[in-house]
């Protein structure tokens, strides 16, 4: 543990025991005195308090040394393609670390990088000595790999640009590897999740029974099976977001694309109409609980399919970019060096969907405006994520002066070799899609049967009591043997059952597209669909349960 406080930020455990430990031990006391002696809970509450926060203490340098991890591998591509388009240059170490130090969304290896060139420097460490001691602190091994193999080149005086060249397969391939075992944490985490909602709707299915048997509300059960239900969505969804490496599709830049101002001009119309006939069903209330929130949210569902069509988009631009980089960088290096003219060149060629980005990228080059900006615009306008960080790399490293053709080749194999991974991604994500639909309709037809089952038992109970208790003799047996059992009210039991769906479906949405990397905007069409899919049982399944027990009833 005391190598993660380390590693974790933290100067010394001193350090670490003032802003952590400390703070959380106070916190974790004034809960433990306000749940005891203030709030009218269950006993085990405030001891569980305390124990989450011990845990927490325990697990925070754990936690934040694997989030350092995951964001180094986030970016280890794209540091490993700009030092290589980079190295074309003929840089010194100095500048070459410099230039990689600038790019602060980087993150950790923009940080490494401006580490390296300060030890180097104003400690005289020497950059062989320095990559050393910064690989030993590194907490991506991929990184500190590549930073022994760069001191054992510095030390012998090997060609750097030779060596940037010979990486760029070493550091993608372990990139590779971190990256599918990513997608194996992705699986665990989904078998996890579905074996947790099965397992807790079928404790809850059991705890709807406890009425029956120890007079206990079956709110109670309802209430803290909901609680249950939260914590283990919400868990889930930091567990993939915090340890796994995201691969956003879209970017999030200010300059967008015709598709992305589609969907937002669609979501600023649609959301408080659907806010509207949301409200006034529930206030209505004709329909069922979730009969009256699906069909209020249903006009969500056209946000959700112009989200997919985006990604759709963007999935074929992001195709045609490779051989896109490649021709430009050949003609820029063929032309010697200028970005305009051979953009000029390349106007009679068909780029296919990139053709309308490129043209508007031409003609804002040759009125003059900032060449940066204007790149910028470009990958604003083809709506992809690594479209922006690849472009910006290849306007940077040939402005500089590099040479484009190399530049070109390197950008082109990384981007290719990147939109192979992601494949497998997409396909983990649509398996994915079909695990959340099957756990949501098993947890769903789970639940609703168990409360239909014990609607017809407490009916049943509560007829042969009052039977019972009209007989003298048998009054006082009945009450000593059987728990009164408090009334049930179906409303407010399908009003939380309810409640509990729409916060199963939207998180199970949200976790479909963190694992692809989609829209967010995409998740309201698999929401509202989860929603009908909850509304639909919620009605089948009583039906059902009531026709198959009334013909058992008649059959006895």
């Amino acid at each position: 543990m005391g190598d993660y406080i380390l590693d974790g930020g933290f100067r010394n455990y001193s350090q670490f025991a003032y802003k952590i430990v400390l703070p959380v031990l106070v916190l974790c006391i004034g809960l433990f005195a306000v749940t005891e002696f203030y709030f009218k809970l269950p006993f085990f509450i405030p001891y569980i308090l305390v124990f989450m926060g011990l845990l927490f203490i325990v697990f925070y340098p754990y936690i934040v040394f694997e989030q350092r991890k995951v964001a180094m591998h986030e970016n280890i591509h794209l540091f490993i393609t700009y030092a290589g388009t980079l190295s074309t240059l003929k840089l010194n170490r100095t500048l070459l670390f410099k230039k990689i130090a600038e790019e602060k969304e980087y993150g950790e290896l923009a940080a490494f990088a401006e580490k390296i060139v300060y030890l180097s420097k104003s400690w005289n460490l020497g950059y062989a000595k320095t990559c050393r001691k910064m690989a030993v602190l590194s907490p991506s091994r991929i990184f500190g790999d590549f930073l022994d193999r760069l001191a054992a080149v510095l030390d012998f005086g090997e060609d750097v640009e030779t060596f940037l060249a010979e990486e760029q397969d070493a550091v993608m391939d372990d990139f590779t590897n971190e990256y599918n075992k990513s997608l194996e944490s992705i699986r665990m985490l989904q078998d996890v999740f579905i074996s947790l909602t099965i397992s807790i709707a079928f404790a809850m299915s059991a705890a709807l029974l406890l009425p029956l048997l120890m007079g206990v509300s079956i709110m109670v059960v309802v209430r803290y099976s909901l609680l249950g239900l939260l914590f283990m969505d919400v868990l889930l969804i930091l567990l993939i977001k915090g340890f796994i490496p995201s691969d956003q599709l879209c970017h999030n830049l200010t300059v967008t694309d015709t598709g992305t101002r589609r969907i937002i001009k669609g979501f600023i119309i649609i959301m408080p109409l659907s806010f509207l006939l949301t409200s006034v069903l529930l206030y209505i209330d004709i329909f069922p609980f979730l009969f009256n929130l699906a069909i209020g949210l249903t006009p969500l569902l056209f946000v959700g399919l112009l989200a997919q069509q985006e990604e759709n988009e963007v999935f074929k631009r992001d195709k045609a970019f490779p051989a896109f980089i490649r021709a430009v960088g050949g003609t820029v290096s063929t032309r010697g060096g200028g970005v305009t003219s051979s953009l000029g060149a390349l106007q009679v060629h068909d780029f296919g969907v990139l053709n309308e980005p490129m043209t508007n990228l031409y003609r804002r080059l040759k009125v003059g405006t900032d060449r940066f900006k204007a790149w910028l615009h470009f990958a604003g306008e083809t709506g992809s994520n690594l479209i922006n960080y690849f472009a910006h790399i290849f306007a940077k490293s040939v402005y500089l002066g590099g040479d484009g053709l190399k530049i070109g080749e390197i950008i082109s194999k990384n981007f290719q070799r990147l939109l192979s991974m992601r494949k497998l991604r997409q396909q983990l994500a649509s398996g994915l899609r079909g695990a959340l639909y099957g756990a949501l309709l098993g947890f769903v037809t789970t639940v609703y049967m168990s409360t239909a089952i014990t609607q017809l038992l407490a009916g049943m109970f509560n007829s042969a009591i009052e039977n019972a208790m009209a007989q003298e003799n048998m009054a006082n047996l009945v009450s000593s043997i059987l728990p009164s059992m408090p009334p049930i009210d179906m409303a407010e039991v399908n009003f939380y059952i309810g409640i509990i769906v729409v916060i199963h479906a939207l998180i199970s949405a949200l976790i479909i597209k963190v694992v692809d990397g989609g829209s967010k905007y995409a998740s309201m069409f698999d929401f509202v669909i989860m929603i009908w899919m909850g509304a639909g049982l919620s009605y089948v399944i009583p039906l059902m349960s009531r026709w198959a027990f009334g013909n058992m009833s008649m059959a006895g």
